[in-house]
């Protein structure tokens, strides 16, 4: 029984190895049109771009090609998938840190050096912690950064200095496009040489309380749902390239864009384009983005009918509307200059960002300080989140819905005790196994929102940088306010600080369950 039970966690160990080897190749992959890019340009960064390439494909087929004969026939249960997929997020991150890393430490010149006046270009990335940092919120697309300058300014520059190179800027981009759609869902749609099961890792990887399936195999679905986040972000593409941002800014903004990102080239953001025809493109593609994408998938073949027929589609409307409405009527009416286009526009702009939790910003929403009403509304959408199976996170429009319904169906109760009243979301009945589910993941998020709020405020950040530091990170958003505001970042973290924001974005991007589960003694037990 020993012998059996030791082959088995040696099976299952092989398993683990393969899979994150295969995702590892995936990864060096996605590394290699930044490394072209820097090969074009002969820019500093490419013996970081081409050493990060090069470890990770190794490494991945030597993890890869030891266990394939291993786990060829062995199935992928439910705790496999979640111990697949958690693990996977945390190794893409620290893999992911290694372009910004071995680039500071690889380039000509001595950027880590401490000596003069001022440091040089990408100096943040001497220190690993920062790169994983920069790779988590990519790849869980939160659009959180510490990056303190080397961002453009203008197009090409940040003051008298030339900016990151732009291989290390299109590898944050890319991160974002990989992580919006999710890495291991990535690897289902394209990689079958991973010979397992893929239902159990679509399950813990896709955010959302609902994983309905395209096609009969997951592969399928996976393969369909990549094909609908491709076309949306071509068009996204195009439309920026017609707004006048070249092919580099438009590749960037449009994977920002697609995966809820919020990563610029830019210093100040979208703001810096000064254009309303970018601002109003932006605004569309991220709305479009924040919806779930079976939608999109569904509207090929029906039209706009299933987005009018789906209740979370038209709550989620709804709220963008009015919240649009009650920011762009505060700003007008504090009369700071605010014209009723101009209001409407710079209102859309940041509501979505916030809902959708992309985090672009086309002003510094944090001195709206004469408007407060616009703060309260912004912090309130950074806990609403956007649907669910979309590249958003937070904690989803659905779950609000329910968990209203549900409130409501407990006064009703009250008045009335031997009724029976079920709650519905648009024609269904939800079973009571899901309204249980709903309940208990806002409490568990509202439990690790608490705790990185009590973190942050030992590190010694007032209480509203603090509070709405762990609600952008476990709400994968970027901005929050105080000293995480718009058009601030996140270097005023400590190292270890850092790590537990790192963590609570990853936490945010698998939904919580998929890595506190592994946290259980229960999860180890055979």
């Amino acid at each position: 029984m020993h012998e059996r039970q030791y082959s088995s966690r040696r099976a299952r160990l092989a398993q683990l190895l393969n899979v994150n080897g295969a995702l590892l190749v995936i990864l060096a992959v996605t590394m290699l049109p930044s490394a072209l890019l820097a090969a074009w340009d002969r820019s500093p960064d490419l013996a970081g771009q081409v050493a990060a390439l090069s470890l990770s494909a190794l490494v991945g087929l030597a993890c890869w090609a030891s266990t394939r004969k291993t786990v060829r026939d062995l199935p992928v249960g439910h705790r496999e998938g979640f111990l697949i997929a958690g693990v996977g997020w945390l190794v893409a991150s620290l893999v992911g840190a290694l372009p910004y890393f071995l680039y500071a430490h690889l380039a000509p010149g001595d950027i880590c050096s401490t000596a003069g006046e001022r440091l040089a270009i990408g100096h943040e990335f001497c220190a690993y912690t920062n790169g994983v940092f920069e790779s988590a919120s990519g790849f869980t697309t939160t659009g959180s950064s510490i990056i303190r300058d080397g961002l453009w300014t203008e197009y090409g520059i940040a003051g008298d200095r030339p900016g990151l190179p732009r291989g290390i800027l299109l590898w944050r981009s890319m991160t974002h496009f990989v992580g919006g759609m999710g890495i291991v869902v990535l690897g289902i749609a394209i990689l079958p040489l991973l010979g397992v099961g893929g239902m159990q890792l679509y399950k813990a990887e896709v955010p959302g309380p609902t994983k309905d399936k395209l096609a009969p195999r997951v592969k399928e679905t996976a393969r369909l749902l990549w094909e609908v986040y491709v076309v949306v972000s071509f068009v996204v593409f195009l439309l920026l390239l017609a707004g006048g941002m070249d092919v580099f800014e438009s590749v960037c903004h449009t994977m920002a864009t697609v995966a809820t990102g919020g990563f610029s080239t830019r210093a100040t953001s979208v703001g810096g384009f000064q254009s309303p025809y970018i601002e109003w493109v932006l605004t569309i593609g991220m709305f479009v983005a924040g919806m779930n994408f079976t939608l999109h998938f569904l509207a090929r073949r029906r039209g706009l009918r299933p987005y009018w027929e789906d209740a979370e589609a038209r709550a989620y409307t709804l709220i963008c509307v009015i919240s649009t409405l009650l920011v762009a009527g505060a700003l007008v009416l504090a009369d700071q200059g605010f014209g009723p286009s101009e209001a409407l526009r710079v209102a859309a702009f940041q509501v979505v960002s916030i809902i959708t939790t992309t985090g672009f910003a086309s002003a510094d929403f944090e001195q709206w300080t004469y408007a407060p009403v616009t703060l309260f509304v912004l912090v309130a959408l950074m806990l609403s989140g956007s649907m669910a199976g979309s590249t958003g996170g937070g904690i989803k429009v659905v779950r609000h819905q329910l968990a209203v319904k549900l409130w409501l169906r407990e006064l009703f109760l009250l008045s009335h005790p031997r009724a029976t009243r079920p709650v519905r979301l648009g024609h269904r009945v939800v079973s009571p196994e899901v309204l249980r589910a709903t309940l208990a993941f806002i409490t568990a998020y509202l439990m690790v929102l608490g705790v990185g709020t009590f973190l942050y405020t030992i590190d010694g950040q007032d209480i509203v940088t603090a509070f709405t530091a762990s609600a952008s990170s476990l709400g994968n958003i970027g901005p929050g306010l105080g000293n995480v505001g718009p058009m601030d970042n996140f270097s005023v973290f400590s190292p270890w600080a850092l790590w537990a924001n790192s963590l609570q974005m990853i936490l945010g991007r698998l939904e919580l369950y998929t890595l506190l589960v592994l946290l259980t003694p229960a999860f180890w037990r055979r």
